[in-house]
């Protein structure tokens, strides 16, 4: 049974209000994943329900508790250290190491809405062990698998579409962006599919369909790590992308996620099909077979080639 924290607050009128705040920290940082509380006079007693992402990381600095764990939470924890060990002796940056954790998660969980909210306390076991999720399993394991890695981030609990929803902020290299693995692997489930939208955003690219509390987590400004940038595929318009595409020395079919401007001014997903379609059949382009548009941040669009 997870341990009842008592807190006397000093105004009894602002008991309530205080009471929760106190419970949004616990759930901002990722201590508690539901909590409980009852509130007499000037004590608060709360009773969280804790994520089992804080069990394994303790697991991981104290002999003691990694001891204790059931078989299935030592499967989790031993699976998490060959995923880190590998990505680590691949891969040298920060960025690299951040993004190959996330493709990882992305490649090997499939949203799993029937998990619903009971999930949540073993929710980073069921993601490594059965490769199922919701939010909070794709938030949670990646929020350990970074910590593993020695990258600071942040637990981001707020709301996405008028949803309650929980995503990660991370620091690559001393700067912070927004990085949402949810939203980020396909629903329904593709076999080898991995979208990269919501791969170091800005604080004002998110918040087009995701909101929170601006000051629980540090404001994330540069759009450096975003991933379309970074990895040069931001293009003005859909005949660059195209001839990009054309020129690309890949073979056979292969997927990315572009960014193009010429998008952004688009109202509705068929605006955007509609448009890249047009382009593509006056260009006589066969290197494009199918995209998929991303309802809030439509500029940024999954493509499928074949050379």
């Amino acid at each position: 049974m997870a341990p009842v924290i008592r807190v006397q607050l000093n105004y009894a009128a602002n008991a309530s209000a205080e009471a929760s705040q106190l419970t949004q920290a616990m759930f901002d940082t990722g201590l508690a994943v539901a909590m409980q509380t009852d509130t007499k006079g000037k004590i608060v007693s709360f009773y969280p329900e804790y994520s089992d992402y804080v069990l394994l990381l303790h697991a991981l600095q104290n002999p003691k508790i990694r001891e204790g764990l059931n078989s299935r939470s030592k499967k989790a924890l031993q699976k998490a250290q060959q995923i880190v060990a590998t990505v680590t002796a691949t891969h040298s940056t920060e960025y690299e190491r951040a993004l190959a954790l996330h493709d990882y998660i992305a490649l090997h969980a499939r949203y799993d809405s029937s998990l619903g909210n009971a999930a949540r306390a073993d929710a980073v076991t069921l993601l490594l062990n059965d490769s199922r999720a919701v939010c909070d399993g794709y938030a949670h394991t990646y929020g350990l698998l970074l910590s593993m890695a020695g990258i600071e981030n942040r637990f981001i609990i707020g709301r996405a579409d008028g949803v309650e929803h929980i995503w990660n902020a991370v620091r690559i290299n001393g700067v912070w962006s927004h990085v949402d693995p949810t939203y980020n692997d396909p629903k329904p489930d593709r076999k080898g599919r991995v979208l990269h939208a919501y791969f170091g955003m800005t604080d004002s690219m998110i918040a087009v369909n995701h909101s929170w509390s601006r000051g629980s987590v540090p404001a994330a400004h540069s759009d450096a790590w975003y991933y379309p940038y970074r990895n040069g595929r931001r293009f003005g318009t859909i005949d660059q992308m195209l001839q990009w595409a054309r020129g690309a020395a890949r073979s056979g079919e292969w997927s990315d996620t572009v960014y193009i401007d010429e998008l952004r001014a688009c109202s509705s997903d068929d605006e955007v099909y509609r448009r890249v379609k047009e382009v593509a059949d006056r260009a006589g382009s066969s290197a494009l077979r199918a995209i998929a548009v991303d309802k809030a941040c439509r500029a940024a669009i999954y493509c499928t080639f074949r050379h």
